[in-house]
């Protein structure tokens, strides 16, 4: 199953991602998107410290940070809430990329995303991302 979902502006990522995946009772599975941001909060793992580096984008004058590609997955825990990993590659007015972890961001004028049913098969998978 795939279920397409319009977030509209000012909704927050990832929480309205986790919401939609409640409502729609969904169990796992990934997440393509484009769309735009008024402001992003992304980072990068260091695998060492086990954090985040992270970075802090806003549009100012612009208006808008171009989502050129969102890709993640989901999987609902067995504790009923919902884990997201999401990925994001960002372009504001120069053009120029960033890209990283997507801890938070603030859409505008609005994010199109397909979220891709794979259902249980997930939790199996990503045993590491049913724990809190």
């Amino acid at each position: 199953m795939i279920k397409a979902v319009k977030l509209e502006e000012g909704s927050i990522l990832p929480n309205a991602v986790e919401e939609t995946i409640l409502k729609e009772g969904l169990k796992g599975g990934f997440i393509i998107g484009i769309g735009g941001l008024k402001k992003a909060e992304i980072g990068y793992f260091n695998p060492v410290t086990s954090t985040y580096v992270t970075e802090f984008i806003d549009s100012g004058e612009e208006g808008m940070i171009e989502i050129v590609s969102l890709v993640g997955n989901y999987l609902l825990r067995s504790d009923g809430t919902v884990f997201t990993h999401i990925h994001v590659t960002l372009s504001r007015r120069d053009i120029g990329v960033k890209g990283g972890h997507l801890i938070k961001g603030v859409a505008r004028p609005h994010v199109e995303l397909f979220l891709v049913e794979v259902g249980e098969e997930l939790k199996k998978v990503f045993r590491h991302r049913d724990v809190r």
